[in-house]
C-alpha cells in the first residue's frame, strides 16, 4: 500500500521511492496550543465588551487585537500540519517547518535500534516518543508525541525487513 505524496514531500522523495506511512504529532499537541490562543482571544473580547459597557471610547481599539491570537492559532496549525514523520521503502524522513523547511533522513539500512516510550496518558490517548538509533553520524532521531508510536515502529521495522529481503533475494 503506497501513499501518493504531495507538496514538499513529493519534492524530497527519490525516483520510484514509495511512501508507506505518514505520521504527525498527536492532536493533543495542537489542542494544548489551541486552548492558550482561545483563552487569550476570549480575554480580549471580554475586555472589549467590558470597555463598551462602561462607556469607554477605547473598546473599538481593543476589538481588532482579537485577530492577533487568531493569527497565531492559524500559524500553530500550519506548523503542526507541516511537521511529519514519513516512512518510505528506503528511509525515515522527518520534516518540519512552514516557510523554512528542515528535513532529516534516517536510511533504513543504517537503522540499528528503535526505542519507544509511552506514559500512561500516552497509552490512553495513543501517543508516545520514538528514538531511532542509526549507524550514521547523526546517531539518534527523536520523534516527540507522535501519533500511534507502536504502529509507526511496526511499519518502520516492516519496511526495513522488506528492504533487506529485497537486497538478499536472488533477483535483487
Amino acid at each position: 500500500m503506497s501513499i501518493r505524496p504531495t507538496g514538499y514531500l513529493g519534492q524530497v522523495l527519490g525516483d520510484e521511492e514509495e511512501v508507506l506511512l505518514v505520521a504527525r504529532p498527536h492532536w493533543l499537541v495542537l489542542l494544548s496550543k489551541t486552548i492558550i490562543w482561545i483563552l487569550l482571544f476570549a480575554a480580549i473580547v471580554i475586555g472589549a465588551i467590558w470597555l463598551r459597557v462602561v462607556g469607554s471610547p477605547y473598546w473599538g481599539w481593543l476589538t481588532p487585537l482579537a485577530l492577533i491570537p487568531l493569527g497565531f492559532w492559524i500559524w500553530e496549525h500550519l506548523a503542526w500540519s507541516n511537521q511529519m514523520s514519513v516512512i518510505t521503502d528506503r528511509r525515515v524522513i522527518q520534516m518540519d517547518g512552514v516557510l523554512n523547511k528542515q528535513v532529516s533522513d534516517s536510511i533504513l539500512d543504517k537503522l540499528n535500534d528503535v526505542k519507544t516510550e509511552q506514559s500512561l496518558l500516552g497509552r490512553f490517548f495513543g501517543y508516545g516518543e520514538i528514538e531511532i538509533l542509526t549507524a550514521s553520524d547523526q546517531g539518534v532521531n527523536r520523534l516527540h508525541m507522535i501519533n500511534d508510536p507502536l504502529g509507526f515502529k511496526r511499519a518502520m521495522l516492516n519496511a526495513k525487513e522488506a528492504l533487506e529481503d529485497e537486497r538478499h533475494s536472488p533477483a535483487g
